[in-house]
């Protein structure tokens, strides 16, 4: 069955020893009692990726534990957030209500460094179906006498990060090239909102009127009857820009920006239905290697250029190695992929180049 990885930045606690304090930034995330801060309370906001389905198999907090306070076993206990709350300024006093779920976990010293597995399934069916409405996790202990650190996003270690791997039934909906293609790239879009959400960013079309639009991420607009959203939208100076997925050719994240590693990709099909858009992503994705320094036409006049950062079915990342000003690339718009594989680089000693442009100008 199909998994998909949501990785969770958005994390913080609130402790009673400083009740006006916000902890967005730490490495770690206390839950339970701590001798400096007393009573915590861990908080995380938890982004679904849109799946076409109204139920998963199964779905798997996974917790890097860091410090256990104590030899004494801690049980830690999943709670619904009742109401909303920004990660990077709630703090004790103003922190959301929330109610116990029976999703629980027995945190012992044996647990230190791995990463626990809290089975989270039934409380996100509700959120998928609509039971009860997604504001994120609250992690209490039950005796509040013992306590235990998690790690988060700012411990910089990917491995430790804080995740929901999901589980589900294969849909039909995914089985096609092109369908998957775009529910790739609108998985993408929401995590771009998520993680870039003050960049200034430009979108290239295949067009050649407007193709480059420029501004803030903004929404991913999703009609009543959809199952992805379809339009992607800007903001710019107060005026919305609404750009359909299948124009889509490049989307730049602008200058200084870095890939974010927290950003992940569905899993595709154990088989795509047979057609020709399914022989078009698969042999993008087995032709075009890691590394390989490329330079890619697309739509009308749009050219890109940089290294394979990443090569998922239906997209491409292009970068250099560590990751800086990244251009995501849906292949569905290709007309052109010029390669230089990595052995034939090294031998010309070029020196690589990351650029997206138009025809008349360049990003």
């Amino acid at each position: 069955m199909p998994t998909v990885t949501v990785n969770i930045p958005q994390t913080t606690f609130v402790a009673s020893g400083a009740p006006d304090d916000n902890f967005s930034t730490f490495p770690l995330m206390f839950v339970g009692t701590d001798s400096t801060y007393l009573d915590c309370t861990g908080l995380l906001k938890i982004n679904l990726p849109q799946l076409p389905l109204a139920s998963v198999d199964s779905a798997i907090l996974s917790l890097a534990v860091i410090v256990k306070n104590g030899a004494a076993p801690s049980t830690v206990i999943v709670n619904r957030i009742t109401a909303d709350f920004d990660t990077s300024a709630v703090t004790y006093s103003t922190q959301p209500a929330y109610v116990a779920t029976e999703s629980q976990y027995i945190v012992t010293t044996e647990d230190l460094y791995t990463n626990i597995q809290i089975d989270v399934t039934e409380l996100v069916i509700d959120w998928i179906n609509g039971t009860a409405e997604n504001f994120g996790i609250a992690l209490t202990t039950a005796d509040q006498l013992s306590g235990v650190q998690f790690a988060t996003n700012n411990i910089v270690h990917e491995p430790y990060f804080p995740s929901l791997i999901l589980t589900y039934t294969e849909s039909p909906i995914l089985n096609t090239g092109t369908n998957f293609s775009y529910a790739q790239l609108a998985h993408l879009i929401r995590q771009l909102i998520t993680f870039y959400p003050a960049n200034v960013i430009t979108v290239f079309t295949r067009g050649l009127a407007a193709s480059s639009i420029t501004g803030i991420p903004y929404e991913l607009y999703k009609s009543s009857a959809g199952t992805f959203g379809a339009i992607f939208i800007l903001m710019d100076s107060g005026q919305q820009e609404p750009i359909p997925l299948q124009a889509i050719t490049a989307i730049y994240t602008g200058a200084g920006s870095v890939y974010n590693p927290s950003i992940t990709y569905l899993t595709p099909p154990q088989q795509f239905t047979p057609g020709f858009d399914t022989d078009l992503i698969t042999a993008y994705y087995e032709y075009l290697l890691l590394e390989t320094a490329v330079t890619i036409y697309a739509g009308s006049n749009i050219t890109a250029s940089g290294a394979i950062y990443k090569n998922e079915y239906g997209l491409l990342v292009l970068s250099d190695p560590e990751g800086n000003t990244p251009i995501f690339m849906p292949v569905n718009n290709i007309n052109l992929i010029l390669p230089v594989f990595p052995e034939a680089a090294a031998a010309r000693g070029k020196k690589l180049e990351i650029s997206v442009s138009e025809a008349f100008g360049r990003a």
